[in-house]
């Protein structure tokens, strides 16, 4: 009953997930439009390289707080709740100390990052507003955690929706009434680095009165079994090698992202058309990939802590069958996606960004797509069954990998050289990723079912879309974007159906055969 009853959380939270983070996504995707159709992709470009700074020393101030903290008090709950408090009450406290050291570097740094690394003093504002989100961003990553491992990540889901609305809202305040009369980008980009800083703040809000304020009512009685050191010692063993596989992998990142534009530049000559290049490729075209993603990323979140109890129990056949049915599930899924970008990237493009010319370079990163995100959930399974190191290895390798291919290849190619940097570097990591997943689990990919089939209903999904809409000859790119989603989903999904029955079939048939 009590397994039952927990199935039923995990299925009901996931739902609840799902629906809230596709709401986010698509509130996403409609910001990242108005800012577009505001600043333009010049003005994207420059967004993306304040973000790559700003991201950096997120990192270090959040310091993967939400994935220990999930993890950790799932395993503490396991054995006693006083644990589990005490585990929290650390993580807050370290947090805080982390992130106010993030802060004050990043305003003594803002200048030096803005002239010297950056290539534009436009940028030193903006990452002084974004620095005072850092203290409320770190200790609503520890909220996370700690919301996840008790279930109820729905929470943090409405928090990320609760902190996009605000984020919409100031942020058209400041774009269409404050600096409506500008169009000078770097006092825009400072506009829209305010409404993220106050969404910081509102989030972390948000979740500070769902932790606190109902557990003034509650009672807890039971005391911690082990002291503030062995807690302390608990939480430095986990979140240090998650930290400093974040920490490594995001300057490499950050140098990845520093590189670009100035190679692009150096390629083409043109300051603004590196930016341009470089604002449609990761500002526009690859959040639009990972649109879909969202249905994957909330089950994923709800599974991770229930995965770190299994991984728990000496006998591990639960622990391997739920990851094998959850990477199941995703390679369907990716591939799905991958298909969608790969038949139909100009209506998608035309349908979200008009005049862009994003076509070419979504049918390009279409090919990795499933990749990505076999990836980006390989890699959360591997934490949460203490494979962390490895992780960090692979992450090291692969930010080394992007770093090199910018410097000899990059530079030779550019914009589309970076397309296939993208392609080979993804692919790369999804590999030693799934190969680390089979060593630690045995879980493999099934070679019919989670990828053959998945292929050959794509082929025949995409030719179907494309031909139909050939056919119907729409006016309008929104139009044709839907129309033809929706038939490749729906030839997709059939194909799949009759596949798979027909596959089931000739299983049941072949062993009456033996049978008999």
């Amino acid at each position: 009953m009590f397994i039952k009853s927990k199935a039923n959380i995990i299925l009901k939270s996931a739902a609840w997930m799902t629906v809230l983070s596709l709401v986010n996504k698509l509130l996403g995707v409609f910001l990242r439009l108005f800012m577009a159709s505001r600043i333009g992709s010049e003005g994207m470009g420059l967004y993306q390289l304040i973000l790559s700074v700003y991201t950096m020393f997120s990192t270090f101030a959040t310091a993967g707080f939400t994935v220990s903290v999930s993890r950790l008090i799932a395993e503490k709950d396991q054995r006693s709740g006083g644990d589990a408090r005490l585990l929290f009450r650390n993580s807050f406290i370290s947090s805080s100390v982390i992130s106010a050291v993030a802060t004050v570097l990043m305003l003594v740094l803002a200048d030096t990052f803005a002239v010297r690394f950056l290539g534009d003093a436009r940028c030193a504002a903006p990452l002084r507003i974004l620095a005072l989100s850092m203290p409320f961003m770190a200790l609503a990553a520890c909220l996370k955690g700690w919301f996840i491992a008790k279930l109820k990540a729905i929470v943090t889901a409405s928090a990320s929706l609760f902190e996009q609305i605000v984020k919409i809202a100031v942020i058209a305040l400041f774009l269409n009434v404050f600096l409506v009369n500008t169009s000078d980008i770097g006092a825009l980009c400072t506009g829209i680095v305010a409404g993220v800083t106050i969404s910081e703040m509102c989030s972390f809000t948000y979740l500070f009165l769902f932790k606190y304020l109902p557990s003034r009512k509650q009672k807890q009685t039971d005391i911690p079994t082990e002291s503030k050191k062995d807690s302390m010692r608990s939480l430095i063993s986990v979140t240090a090698p998650i930290s400093l596989s974040v920490y490594v992998t995001s300057v490499l990142h950050t140098a990845e992202t520093l590189l670009i534009p100035f190679v692009f530049e150096s390629y083409s000559g043109d300051r603004s058309y590196a930016l341009s290049r470089f604002g449609m490729i990761r500002g526009m075209v690859v959040p639009v990939l990972f649109f879909p993603f969202a249905f994957l990323a909330s089950l994923v979140s709800v599974c991770t802590p229930e995965i770190s109890r299994l991984n728990l129990l000496p006998d591990r056949k639960p622990l391997f069958a739920k990851i094998s049915s959850l990477m199941s599930l995703v390679s369907v899924i990716s591939v799905a996606v991958g298909g969608l970008f790969f038949f139909l990237p100009s209506q998608i493009g035309n349908a979200f960004y008009p005049n862009e010319n994003t076509a070419y370079a979504i049918r390009i990163l279409a090919l990795v797509t499933p990749f990505m995100y076999a990836e980006t959930v390989s890699d959360g399974m591997l934490k949460a069954i203490g494979e962390q190191v490895q992780t960090l290895k692979f992450s090291v390798y692969n930010s080394v990998l992007r770093v090199v291919l910018i410097l000899f290849f990059v530079s030779k190619t550019g914009d589309n050289g970076y397309l296939w940097l993208l392609v080979i570097s993804n692919s790369f990591t999804y590999f030693l990723c799934r190969r680390r997943l089979y060593k630690a689990t045995g879980v493999k990919p099934r070679v019919y079912t989670d990828i053959l089939l998945p292929l050959i209903s794509a082929i025949i999904g995409g030719i179907t879309a494309v031909t139909a809409l050939n056919a119907l000859d729409f006016n309008s790119d929104t139009a044709s974007c839907i129309a033809g989603t929706a038939i490749y989903l729906g030839v997709f999904g059939l194909l799949m159906v009759l596949l798979a029955y027909n596959r089931f079939k000739t299983n049941i048939l072949r062993l009456r055969g033996k049978n008999a």
